[in-house]
């Protein structure tokens, strides 16, 4: 992605005719070059319609034009050429993995011009040649999500020279993980019984093609008994890894190139527990041993280490120590096999605990690469600081797409929020983090997105700015589809929607609890947007040609669909929850709802099993409904919990009447509960009260508030609504209400009409014709602030800000600048511009409001995106600062739970909880004793520090998952944004 364009399909001066020229390889180059020409040359027929380009290998060859491939070690050609002066190489002298294309007149004898690929080493000839193939039309995901060919009779190559290379990070690639029962069902049904080289053909192509180079292979343990194991799996598994140029290493707890499953399998069927080191030395450090010398003949990458069984602590009383002796027997037997003990590269994964045992001092070789780690959630936990960037072994990293652990397992759609993952990589970069990029991918083919934007950032770093987000899926459609324009901007659109609303929460972690269906109409909203996505996507899937319907599909279709059901299925089951405690009749109707939505979930996923024949079939059938937070295992079956029914044959108690009243912002007084105090004659009162009462109206707030009425007996009723006040509207005055309804009344206000400074409760009476007699109240506040005053007002009782509308009075804005796309709320966060010099000098964030309340002790919270103290001697800190108090500095990320007890390392206090929001929340009391203008100043102090939403609580904000949505702001103070 992103490469110079060197390939067109119209002609234009000096072009060179591609359809049906000949490939030329030297017989002699690396087997790994001749694997990818032959997948150009049938590449070519996919496109053009006719038949494979000539594969060729001679040094002479009578043609027009043709295509000569080679590396500059193994290719006769390119040497020749080079010293014929007819091919500029000096761009990819002792590089890795470059390439330049040329067009060279009269290459080789018989030949009048050719587009010449040529690659500094093996991979990097292969890259050139797999980025011709995307050229002319071939998606890199063409075989996992069924991309067709863009058609053309004429393919022309440009007149033009281009370079690529060297890669940003050395080593780019993928972990196969978790990857039951979903892709190990597709394995086995469609070409195991095992992960065999002809399934890892295909991933080893879909790497390349990538421009990735590594791999752990998949190792689940269980299904089928022992699991996965790529050394024994296939014997020809490592030797077709090498011939097509693919690095093997193994995961972060399968030391000395060893699959973890091979320990319980033939030849060595170790039991269950046996995996331990002071316990069998012996016969660990002989698999080791075998591990080593049975990768010597190949490119590897060894990981060194020792974990416990099942990918847990290591069994010793000192961890430390039984880790530093596995090490120092590892390097022995590495000297053994490689001649010396750095011999080929070496990794150990810094992963959970292991972090925790290096910052105690475990002793690392200085030519081993540290792998760091995120915390399974895409936060990364540690980056090198001081001399630890100056290693001749580098530094790595293992970030995680799919997972299966605490606090919850996500392993079934896509839900990466991509503008994280480009700030955390972009972090681990800056901070020396580039000699390999490793990404947990789970079954592969529901990550095509972010493994596309993995590797196009390991690739070459600086790409896109993050404020370019929106050209990322732009071009990610352009090489997936050849779609009209209008249709191929709204695909992207429609990636960026969905890469958007990922910012709330992965689907695993979104339950019927998690939005509010009361407050902000925060859940309303929510699925409002994911049923506005949907019905969009429905609208292009009913108009994209037929050949491009699978991958629109698998790609963008069915990951939104999916999504939608869930979060209807949650708000459902969070209303029928809500609506079955105030016992309305409509709860059992929201039941029937939750069931056919369970039903559309399977119904999709079988669908989706169904399509093409069954070609994927199994690759959805991964649970998704049904985990416990107390467990870090996914669920093996689907199950919604918790689903209420209201007996609808049972009248009311007469008490009680025939209509309930609900407001905007408030659950309900006992609802559900008899009220011994009220009778149908009277209105609600003394405690109950605040259970009919909306949130207030004022200038400064929402322009309408509403309340519910509904059925909560065995009768229709028709109800009217009044009131005293002209000023006072409701979007209805009257209705019928049959036993399965609801009727929502907005009401606003006419400011112009209300007495100046009115500061009342309004009422407006509720009636039916079955006698019910009630109250709505409704608080009406008309206020007013200075002329001139510029900032955010008070309404509610609170004030709500999103970062990014900081002051433009102040010089915030020379040294910060805003993430547009990083935030829950849509508005972006605000972070330390780089280089950051002197924090102190750094001038602060300046947000100024205006209350109405005076207030001692309101409370400041501070949402900021989850981040780490990756550098350990440098935690995260901010400072802030109201009106003219001295500011006060404050740690943004805790130490371990129970400090002088916890090892360093651990995750911090309170992770666990917040973990699932995406964000850390810091709540501070602040004195606001006197209403009127107030300043807020807020400085952040590192680079990791990313603000996203303010909001001042002065009695008046409701729980919800988001926050209040922005409060109103005078005048134009924030109308410059930092670029």
């Amino acid at each position: 992605m992103f490469e110079t364009t060197f390939v067109t399909t119209t002609f234009s001066q000096g072009s060179l005719n591609l359809v049906d020229a000949p490939i030329i390889v030297d017989a002699d180059d690396f087997e790994g070059v001749h694997i990818a020409a032959a997948t150009l040359s049938e590449d070519f027929a996919k496109v053009t319609g006719g038949s494979p380009n000539d594969l060729i290998s001679s040094i002479s060859y009578e043609t027009d034009s043709a295509v000569i491939i080679g590396s500059i070690s193994k290719s006769r050609i390119i040497q020749s050429l080079i010293e014929e002066g007819k091919l500029d190489v000096s761009s990819l002298s002792d590089k890795w993995e470059c390439f330049t294309t040329q067009l060279v007149v009269n290459p080789i004898p018989g030949c009048s011009r050719a587009l010449v690929i040529v690659g500094s080493d093996k991979r990097g000839t292969i890259f050139g040649l797999y980025t011709l193939s995307q050229q002319i039309g071939i998606s890199p995901f063409h075989y996992w999500s069924d991309v067709p060919p863009k058609r053309s009779a004429e393919l022309w190559a440009l007149d033009i020279t281009t370079r690529e290379g060297p890669p940003s990070v050395k080593y780019r690639g993928i972990f196969i993980n978790d990857e039951a029962p979903s892709l190990t069902g597709w394995v086995n049904e469609k070409i195991g019984p095992k992960f065999n080289a002809e399934f890892y053909k295909h991933v080893f192509e879909l790497l390349l093609r990538l421009k990735a180079n590594f791999l752990w292979p998949a190792m689940w343990f269980g299904y089928p008994h022992p699991g996965q194991s790529f050394f024994m799996d296939d014997v020809l598994n490592q030797e077709t890894a090498d011939r097509y140029g693919i690095v093997i290493s193994t995961s972060h707890h399968e030391p000395m190139q060893r699959a973890a499953n091979e320990w319980f399998s033939e030849p060595y069927n170790e039991p269950d527990g046996s995996w331990s080191w002071y316990q069998n030395k012996e016969k660990i450090t002989q698999f080791f041993k075998e591990g080593a010398e049975r990768a010597q003949p190949y490119e590897s990458y060894i990981t060194l280490g020792m974990r416990g069984q099942g990918d847990r602590k290591i069994e010793a009383v000192d961890a430390t120590k039984a880790l530093q002796e596995v090490i120092d027997t590892q390097r022995c037997i590495i000297e053994n096999a490689y001649g010396n003990k750095s011999g080929e590269c070496q990794l150990i994964a810094l992963y959970k605990e292991v972090l925790t045992q290096y910052e105690k001092g475990l002793q690392i070789p200085d030519d081993v690469t540290l792998l760091l780690s995120d915390d399974n959630q895409g936060t990364i936990r540690r980056l090198p600081v001081g001399e630890e960037k100056n290693r001749s072994g580098g530094a790595g990293l293992y970030y995680h797409f799919e997972f299966v652990g605490h606090p919850r397992s996500y392993k079934w759609l896509n839900s990466n929020f991509l503008p994280k993952v480009w700030h955390q990589l972009d972090e681990a970069y800056e901070n020396g983090v580039d000699r390999i990029w490793i990404f947990n991918v789970g079954d592969i083919k529901p990550m095509e997105i972010p493994m596309s934007f993995a590797m196009m950032k390991a690739w070459k770093i600086d790409t896109l700015k993050p404020s370019q987000l929106p050209r990322f899926f732009e071009e990610f459609i352009n090489t997936h589809f050849e779609l009209p324009k209008a249709e191929a901007w709204e695909c992207a659109e429609l990636l960026l929607g969905y890469d958007q609303m990922m910012s709330l929460g992965k689907h695993e972690f979104i339950e019927a609890e998690t939005f509010s269906v009361i407050n902000y109409d925060e859940a309303d909203n929510v699925l409002r947007k994911w049923t506005n996505l949907l019905d969009r996507a429905t609208k292009l899937y009913d108009t994209v040609n037929a050949e491009s319907k699978p991958a629109f599909y698998q790609l963008i279709f069915h990951p939104i669909k999916a999504t939608q059901i869930y979060m209807a299925l949650r708000v459902t089951l969070a209303k029928n929850k809500h609506y079955a405690e105030q016992r309305r009749t409509s709860a059992n109707d929201y039941a029937q709802q939750v069931l056919r939505l369970f039903d559309a979930d399977y119904d999709l996923s079988c669908e989706y099993h169904e399509m093409l024949g069954g070609k994927w079939n199994h690759i959805m059938s991964q649970p998704h409904y049904g985990c416990r937070w107390e467990h870090d295992i996914a669920p093996f079956r689907d199950m919604v919990p918790g689903i209420c029914y209201v007996q609808t044959r049972q009248k009311a108690s007469p008490i009680m009447g025939w209509i309930g009243i609900a407001v905007e912002g408030h659950k309900g007084v006992q609802a559900g509960l008899v009220c011994e105090e009220n009778d149908r004659t009277h209105p609600s009162r003394r405690a109950r009260v605040p259970g009919v009462t909306v949130p207030p109206l004022e200038p400064f707030g929402p322009t309408t508030r509403w309340f519910e009425l509904y059925s909560h007996s065995t009768q229709p009723v028709n109800w009217t609504v009044s009131s005293v006040f002209d000023w006072i509207h409701v979007s209805t005055s009257s209705g019928h209400l049959g036993l399965q309804d609801t009727s929502r009344i907005y009401v606003s206000v006419d400011w112009e009409k209300v007495p100046a400074f009115f500061d009342a409760t309004a009422l407006l009476e509720v009636r039916s014709d079955m006698g019910d007699f009630d109250y709505v109240h409704v608080p009406v506040k008309n206020r007013e602030v200075p002329v001139g005053f510029a900032g955010f007002i008070e309404s509610d009782r609170q004030i709500s800000i999103n970062a990014p509308s900081f002051s433009r009075i102040n010089t915030g804005a020379i040294s910060y600048a805003t993430l547009p796309y990083l935030s829950r709320t849509g508005a972006g966060a605000v972070g330390l511009k780089k280089p950051i010099g002197d924090v102190d000098k750094i001038p602060s964030l300046h947000y100024p409001f205006f209350t109405f309340t005076p207030m001692s002790e309101a409370v400041l919270t501070l949402i900021f995106t989850m981040t780490m103290n990756v550098d350990p001697t440098d935690p995260l800190k901010y400072d802030v600062c109201v009106d003219d108090y001295d500011p006060s500095t404050y740690r943004l990320v805790p130490d371990a739970p129970n400090p002088g007890e916890a090892p360093p390392g651990d995750l911090p206090a309170g992770w666990f909880n917040e973990c699932p929001t995406g964000v850390w929340t810091r709540k501070h009391k602040i004195s606001l004793a006197k209403s009127g203008a107030h300043l807020l100043q807020i400085r952040l102090r590192n680079s990791n520090c990313l603000l996203e939403k303010i909001v001042i609580d002065l009695g008046g904000v409701r729980e919800s998952y988001l926050g209040p949505p922005e409060s109103l702001v005078l005048g134009n103070f924030a109308e410059t944004r930092p670029s």
